[in-house]
């Protein structure tokens, strides 16, 4: 087990490497070193250090799993659409199980989770929350969103700014849909009328 300056010592690197000030704009670090100051603070004092083993211990003896709907801190609630950012952004989209993943972010949009967020008050992290979701959004057809995008509007509900994304995205994803839609059948036309050309030359040589 390491020890209260083994842990102190850790702590000011990883800070020193995650500091937003060397981190302008970067919401990757600025998540990762709230993480780290989170954990710092739970190792470091008795009270908290406590709680987290008692709730931990208690959720082992009851059979219990945090799972994505569990109620979150707003960075760690960031972190978390981060990383599924990254996870969609690199993923293969035909092997991709979209449907996994917009469950993912539903969960993510809890009914516990929203409210977590409105109670911590912190606008701009519900604004990149919001920004990054969207942008993860749109690797999905429209008909798939329906209830997730319902749950986003709901978190920036108080927030103008999100909620005009959120109308322009809703926009942006219908005409993309309506075009998919009248373009699936001039394709089917195209390949009909090629194959048909295809058997006459076959036939006229």
């Amino acid at each position: 087990m390491s020890t209260r300056d083994e842990i102190k010592r850790n702590y000011r690197r990883l800070a020193q490497l995650y500091h937003p000030d060397k981190h302008s704009g970067d919401v990757y670090a600025t998540a990762r070193f709230h993480d780290i100051k989170e954990a710092y603070e739970t190792l470091t004092q008795p009270a908290k250090k406590n709680a987290w083993l008692e709730e931990r211990w208690l959720n082992q003896f009851m059979n219990i799993r945090k799972g994505e709907t569990a109620p979150l801190t707003p960075y760690l609630l960031l972190d978390k659409t981060l990383k599924l950012d990254k996870l969609v952004s690199t993923a293969d989209s035909f092997r991709m199980d979209r449907y996994g993943m917009v469950t993912k972010m539903e969960n993510m949009l809890s009914a516990e989770n929203i409210e977590c967020l409105k109670n911590f008050n912190e606008p701009d992290i519900n604004r990149t929350i919001v920004n990054r979701l969207l942008h993860i959004a749109r690797s999905f057809p429209l008909p798939m969103l329906g209830k997730f995008l319902e749950k986003l509007s709901q978190l920036a509900e108080t927030d103008q700014d999100s909620t005009q994304k959120i109308l322009a995205f809703k926009k942006e994803m219908k005409r993309r849909h309506q075009k998919q839609q009248y373009l699936m059948p001039v394709i089917l036309l195209v390949t009909l009328l090629i194959c048909l050309l295809i058997y006459v030359s076959g036939r006229q040589s």
